[in-house]
């Protein structure tokens, strides 16, 4: 009996010798009261959420290869199982996978950047978000989320409901996982006509530096990529942009899909991005809010110095400034800088309105920055932003840079871009994709364009956003380099779309906001030229045309209009950058990084680079 007890004990630790400890970690997409287990062979192991919506789990087995993510139900009956077959690496249970989602590990491509960086655009402690798809679970308070998202308008009017939900947060990329306490409140008035509406989440701990991050629904967008895609053109032209990433979002029972995934234009932001130092005071930041196509808008026009007379007004409006170190109270100070920028403004244009001398443009100068106002307007001219700043002067701050003391437009909210009038009664119906400069002019008995009139008037000035126009549109906006970015994105993201449009349509929130029944068709759509004529795009008063054909005909169209600008003559000896068609076309990422930039300025601090 002794000699076959010794020789069950020493089997027993000879088949442990050959057993093997595997690592598992997933995350539902399912939505709450989902249970996920794993499936190898024929052997079905439940996991542990920790914390929800994480599942994990150790199994000690002989040998796995082969293995599947299922769905339980809570007796621990599959009820569904991944489409996809996995194999387990070492690799792998270092990550958190996702249920039905390969592990990704794409490399986009970077835009060409035609012109030198005029702002530090983060710093050591705030990077840009990573290029993840993260997945975020808000647990909040039922009553205060259901008062949020059944009515973003208060009692049916259009007042907007600015109240605040508590919330635990969970946001897990694949190497981290994330929790806070904080809150999430309804943004943005356009996007709350939405029944997918879009959240600012406010934290109490960090996230990635960050104590506020801007969930925004795209709603209105097939392709899913027009956000992405233009505040990474912004940031190629050297314009500080709250940059994005994308995120599945669940609150409490709620799934509502894919979200971009970006910061908030806040102090924090403003530190980092404009001053590159997250300790640095800021000035003073007045978001401006037109209420187009009617108005009242936030023109720049002289009305007297009583800060009341543009408070009133309700087109500008405080955003951000160091309020330890100034009295809410006192609002007179709050709006001081603003007042001082109109009237000095005012001043310029009477004394230099029709001054065109260089000298005109020093005096501009000494209080405003105009070479990034000038990209600011060429980029909205490539993407006809019917609800920004050249247009109508709105989803922009102005800010005052007590670091440069001077005053430069941030701009922000990119949902309405690249796509054609949308809904704006002010585009000319027929001619607007022609038009590169005076676009927004077609109907000024709405908006006059005041501020933008006075300073494209100037020729040294006009002249200089021609060439950014040219440079941007011949070599960024290249359709070749845009293809390859886009698709790039696409593949990201491909995963997810039948995904986020069928969750769209089984919303059950009790508001009813708009909805747009999109299908993988219509993303599938966006991504080529199909050369239909515009008026197919048009439904119901509204024109959104595909991404890619309006990307290569605005860019034909903005290309001729600057194809008498010899670039190897205009030059800007402080702000461009010669980049060679070798560079820009080869694989459409620009090989000239920030450290080949430090490189090439100690090899020679006098060399300067201008497109050729």
């Amino acid at each position: 009996m002794k000699t076959i007890s010794s020789l069950f004990v020493l089997f027993f630790f000879f088949a442990l010798g050959y057993a093997k400890n595997y690592k598992f970690n997933v995350v539902s997409i399912l939505g709450e009261n989902s249970f996920i287990g794993v499936k190898y062979g024929n052997v079905i192991t439940p996991l542990t959420p920790q914390p929800f919506p994480l599942f994990s789990g150790l199994i000690n087995a002989d040998k796995i290869e082969e293995y599947k993510y299922v769905e339980l139900n809570s007796l621990g009956n599959v009820v569904g199982e991944e489409s996809l077959t996995r194999t387990y690496s070492d690799e792998n249970s270092k990550i958190n996978e996702v249920y039905n989602r390969s592990n990704k590990n794409i490399k986009l491509p970077e835009l060409p950047k035609p012109f030198q960086q005029m702002f530090p655009m983060g710093s050591k402690k705030y990077q840009p978000l990573p290029n993840v798809i993260y997945n975020v679970y808000a647990k909040c308070d039922e009553a205060a989320y259901k008062n949020l998202s059944s009515q973003p308008f208060l009692n049916g009017t259009k007042q907007q409901n600015d109240n605040l939900a508590i919330c635990q947060f969970t946001i897990i990329s694949p190497e981290n996982v994330f929790q806070t306490t904080g809150s999430i409140h309804v943004i943005g008035y356009g996007s709350r006509l939405y029944k997918k509406l879009s959240w600012t989440m406010k934290f109490d701990k960090k996230f990635l530096g960050r104590k506020a991050i801007k969930m925004r629904a795209m709603a209105n967008d097939p392709s899913l990529i027009r956000e992405k895609f233009a505040s990474e053109l912004y940031k190629s032209a050297g314009i500080p942009v709250q940059e994005c990433t994308y995120a599945r979002f669940f609150i409490n029972g709620d799934n509502y899909g894919l979200y971009t995934m970006l910061d908030s234009l806040n102090r924090k932001w403003i530190k980092n991005y404009i001053h590159g130092n997250s300790k640095a005071d800021i000035g003073f930041a007045y978001k401006l809010d037109s209420a187009h196509p009617e108005g009242p808008f936030a023109d720049f026009k002289y009305i007297d110095e009583n800060y009341l007379s543009y408070r009133k007004r309700h087109t500008y409006k405080i955003d951000e400034y160091e309020e330890d170190k100034l009295n809410p109270m006192e609002e007179s100070k709050q709006y001081y800088h603003l007042v001082q920028f109109i009237k000095l403004y005012r001043n310029w244009v009477v004394n230099y309105g029709n001054d065109f001398s260089d000298k005109a443009v020093i005096e501009l100068e000494k209080f405003f920055n105009i070479e990034s106002m000038l990209r600011v307007l060429a980029v909205e001219s490539l993407t006809l932003a019917t609800d920004n700043f050249f247009m109508v002067m709105s989803n922009s701050d102005l800010y005052y840079n007590p670091e440069k003391k001077y005053y430069q437009i941030l701009p922000f909210d990119f949902d309405r871009m690249l796509c054609g009038p949308f809904d704006n009664v002010m585009f000319d119906p027929v001619g607007y994709m022609d038009d590169c400069i005076t676009w927004v002019n077609y109907d000024e008995s709405h908006f006059d364009h005041y501020f933008t009139n006075n300073l494209l008037k100037h020729p040294q000035i006009k002249n200089r956003y021609d060439v950014i126009l040219a440079k941007i549109s011949r070599y960024t906006f290249d359709k070749n380099v845009v293809a390859r970015y886009i698709h790039a994105v696409a593949d990201f993201i491909r995963e997810d779309v039948q995904w986020n449009f069928e969750l769209n349509d089984k919303l059950t929130i009790s508001y009813n906001g708009i909805h747009n029944h999109f299908t993988v068709n219509d993303f599938e759509n966006n991504l080529v030229n199909r050369n239909l004529e515009l008026s197919t795009f048009t439904k119901n008063n509204i024109t959104q045309i595909d991404l890619m054909q309006f990307i290569e005909m605005r860019g034909d169209r903005c290309r001729a209009y600057t194809s008498s600008i010899d670039l190897s003559k205009n030059k800007n000896h402080s702000f461009d950058i010669d980049l060679t068609d070798d560079v820009l076309k080869s694989s459409g990422v620009s090989s000239i990084t920030k450290r080949s930039f430090m490189l090439l300025f100690t090899f020679t601090s006098v060399l300067l680079f201008f497109m050729i």
